[in-house]
């Protein structure tokens, strides 16, 4: 836990972005390089590149997320019987709260009036049926929670600003605004009108896949988004913490939101597939990567023992390493398409389980696998290992334990949607094999 008793009364801990991590190494190196300011602008450009994204996240860190245990049972609650008559008062007793008082804390807690988060799931599981199925408005209606047809049309047009006639229309569009799901888009066949700094520069293995994206400053540049005219944002269903920017996009184009990092990889493409009109593109791209992963299986079995173990980690900013479950980083990859074997104690705590667990570094040797690969903080991979060997704890792994480390790129794989994860199982397979 951050230690804040030092800090002054205007003090405060804040954690830097991912992107902005880069930028102060590269502002840094730059420094060191000159002896005054004044002789390299660069300096500057960098300097107020750095101060806005560590701003901008600021900003972002600032929207609503719940934190009242209370409030979470209650936007739980809504989620699972979004269906179901739901009132205010039903739901504050279920929280043990009265009326006026439940109105006023989910209102501080989730940045939403009760009844219009309610309405905003509501129609956001409409426009997956509208998209998903060939149901009848009637139909939709019942199944979300509205009296009938009549009134989910009104209550869409309030919320979209479209009919949901118009909005079926936009099954097929190609000009799509992506917060998340570039590579589940890209194995689709659509190219993203746009996305933002910190997805683009997370997701470099798709880069050259992206010719003609737009990068924009990050998901609250309303602006630059309305420019581009799209008629569709796919976004997280995380958004939902963010209400104002959430409402904002609404505004520009219909806001289709989707789990993130919650399905299995293959069926989050299939259902974006089934939501664009794209059932068939799913299908064959699917098709593809399971060719492939039988394929790499082939390759990589002459370097494989019998009891060969594999695992994947990740070191995160707080210095502890992420063991991930099958929905991020890859572990899908790695245990599903290539199907490599996990040691006993990340089967039994991991897999099994199905949560992501975060250790300490000199509890590593308790997780040890014959090929562990480290997904770190820099593209200098080979710097970090020799960093990483300095310390006795990955002496104790690789000298004693026999493990072998393969260093990721944490901007290529920090997203494993879709084409990524066509693209890391060919770094995978090369790593390997000692190919790289």
């Amino acid at each position: 836990m951050n230690d804040i008793t030092h800090l002054p009364a205007h003090g405060q801990i804040m954690e830097f972005p991912r992107y902005a991590e880069g930028l102060l190494k590269n502002l840094m190196g730059q420094f060191q390089q000159t002896q005054t300011l004044n002789t390299t602008p660069k300096l500057h450009l960098l300097l107020h590149e750095l101060l806005d994204t560590i701003f901008e996240r600021k900003s972002i860190d600032n929207s609503f997320v719940t934190n009242d245990q209370a409030i979470q049972q209650a936007v739980t609650y809504i989620k699972q019987h979004f269906e179901a008559p739901l009132t205010r008062s039903f739901m504050a007793n279920m929280t043990g709260f009265n009326e006026s008082y439940f109105s006023s804390l989910f209102k501080k807690e989730t940045g939403w009036n009760f009844a219009e988060y309610v309405n905003q799931i509501r129609i956001d599981q409409a426009k997956l049926m509208l998209l998903g199925t060939d149901d009848k408005l009637q139909d939709i209606a019942l199944k979300t929670g509205f009296a009938d047809g009549s009134y989910l049309g009104k209550t869409f047009n309030k919320y979209v600003h479209l009919s949901p006639s118009s909005f079926r229309k936009r099954k097929h569009t190609n000009r799509i605004v992506s917060i998340q799901f570039l590579g589940a888009l890209l194995a689709l066949g659509i190219q993203p009108l746009a996305t933002t700094r910190e997805l683009l520069q997370s997701s470099q293995l798709l880069h050259k896949r992206l010719p003609n994206i737009v990068e924009i400053e990050s998901f609250d540049q309303i602006e630059a988004i309305h420019q581009l005219v799209p008629e569709l944002i796919v976004a997280p269903t995380y958004f939902y913490n963010y209400p104002d920017i959430m409402k904002a996009l609404e505004q520009i184009a219909p806001v289709l939101t989707i789990p993130w990092g919650q399905l299995d990889k293959l069926e989050e493409v299939r259902l974006l597939g089934t939501f664009l009109g794209r059932i068939q593109e799913a299908e064959d791209w699917i098709t593809k990567l399971q060719q492939s992963a039988i394929k790499a299986k082939k390759i990589i079995t002459p370097f494989l023992k019998s009891d060969t173990t594999a695992g994947i980690f990740e070191l995160g900013h707080d210095n502890l390493w992420l063991i991930p479950y099958l929905s991020v980083r890859s572990a899908y990859t790695l245990f599903q398409l290539l199907g490599l074997r996990a040691p006993h104690s990340i089967q039994q705590e991991i897999l099994q389980t199905g949560k992501h667990l975060k250790v300490k570094e000199q509890d590593l040797p308790l997780y040890a696998a014959s090929h562990m690969f480290l997904i770190v903080p820099t593209d200098d991979t080979e710097s970090f290992r020799a960093k990483l060997m300095q310390r006795s704890v990955w002496q104790q792994l690789v000298y004693e334990q026999g493990c072998q480390l393969h260093l990721l790129k944490l901007n290529e794989f920090w997203f494993d949607d879709g084409l990524s994860l066509e693209l890391q199982l060919d770094v995978m397979v090369k790593l390997l094999t000692n190919q790289s």
